[in-house]
């Protein structure tokens, strides 16, 4: 399920990235997803789970809905279907978070985290009344809305408290209200997808009819990830370990770490050692291939295999290296070559990458092994027709 996103990213991070909504228009195929794809999805859910609610402004409370029996010794939890139902009937909204391991979810997921370059967090919204989900709010991430079933209104309206933390949510600072100006008005339509930058308020509203989107929250490092990693660092701060006594006697300690602190963040190394841990942190789903990797007596992909990168931030090929799945794989100038071109084309053949390799005069063999041990290590990922 490909996403056509209409633009390079650099025109999106020029014009829009952190600034602005923008709405990418049937940007998506959306044929093969139907109530089929979407009802298997609840179905595989944890009802218990925190991240799983019903809304209609307010939580409804999850005995309504999920009950509970003994199977065979076990105590098991199971949505009452009933009651599920008379709640979508009556307006509620299903809000499904953090959705993982689903490969239709997974896959969006992926090229918007690969195009925005940030690790995401996927949830789903399903309704088909017409009273809201959440009032008017800002959300502590950017969000990618992507309307795969029906449709849904969205206003949406410039910040007036620039990018908040996850911890400035603006359910708890009431005393910043909405403001009176809307600034873009949308209906979403299945295939469309509506990008929102942190802080910039929005309501959206089902419209009496069906409706199923994913909200693709994008989580980039910020200062603050920053802050918290240099925390490590700040006890080697022989200013920062004194005993306080009084502010006359304390300033001058307090300078002096103050100074400190601010060298130990304008340090490049320290950057750069930020960037790669908060990268290394990140994870992307991807299918198992037993039958390929787990087999001794081979060592090569099938030949009708699609080959994709894991890593989430592409930037780093040119400095000679990539991160993906926890792992720092080093590159020579060969693997640079291939790798941004993988990059480049989103997921290409094999027997396109073999083409192209050819034609750089790159040596078959080493790129044969090079797809191969960078695949089984989860930094490719090989998708194949095999049943």
């Amino acid at each position: 399920m490909h996403i056509n996103f209409s633009m390079e990213y650099k025109e999106f991070n020029e014009n829009y990235l952190y600034k602005k909504p923008f709405i990418f228009k049937n940007a998506l195929d959306v044929s093969s997803i139907s109530w089929k794809e979407i009802n298997e999805l609840y179905q595989r859910a944890d009802p218990t789970d925190w991240q799983f609610k019903f809304r209609k402004g307010e939580i409804i409370p999850k005995e309504a809905y999920v009950e509970s029996f003994n199977d065979v010794g076990r105590i098991r939890h199971r949505f009452n279907k009933t009651a599920v139902y008379q709640y979508l009937q009556d307006g509620a909204t299903m809000v499904y978070n953090r959705i993982d391991n689903e490969p239709f979810v997974d896959s969006i997921a992926k090229q918007i985290a690969q195009f925005a370059q940030a690790q995401t967090v996927v949830s789903g919204y399903l309704a088909f009344g017409s009273s809201p989900s959440y009032r008017n709010h800002w959300d502590t991430r950017d969000v990618f809305a992507v309307q795969l079933i029906g449709k849904k209104h969205w206003t949406v309206s410039a910040p007036n408290f620039d990018m908040p933390l996850y911890m400035q949510q603006a359910k708890d600072m009431p005393h910043i209200t909405p403001p009176t100006t809307v600034d873009m008005e949308v209906i979403l339509e299945a295939g469309d997808i509506l990008y929102i930058p942190r802080g910039w308020w929005h309501n959206p509203m089902p419209m009496n009819c069906e409706t199923f989107h994913l909200a693709i929250g994008t989580f980039p490092p910020n200062g603050y990830n920053y802050m918290e990693w240099l925390m490590k660092k700040i006890p080697d701060i022989q200013s920062i370990r004194q005993n306080f006594i009084d502010w006359e006697h304390d300033q001058k300690n307090i300078d002096n770490a103050a100074q400190a602190v601010t060298e130990m963040m304008k340090n490049q190394e320290n950057y750069q050692a930020f960037i790669q841990d908060f990268l290394g942190n990140q994870r992307v789903n991807t299918a198992f291939n037993m039958q390929i990797f787990g087999n001794l007596d081979n060592d090569r992909l099938p030949e009708n295999s699609t080959i994709k990168l894991n890593s989430l931030d592409n930037r780093t090929i040119k400095q000679g290296y990539i991160i993906a799945n926890g792992i720092k794989t080093n590159l020579d100038n060969d693997s640079q070559t291939i790798l941004q071109w993988i990059a480049d084309k989103h997921s290409v053949k094999l027997t396109q990458l073999y083409e192209f390799c050819q034609n750089q005069n790159i040596n078959l063999e080493k790129v044969e092994k090079l797809v191969f041990d960078l695949t089984m290590i989860d930094v490719l990922e090989c998708l194949t027709d095999e049943r």
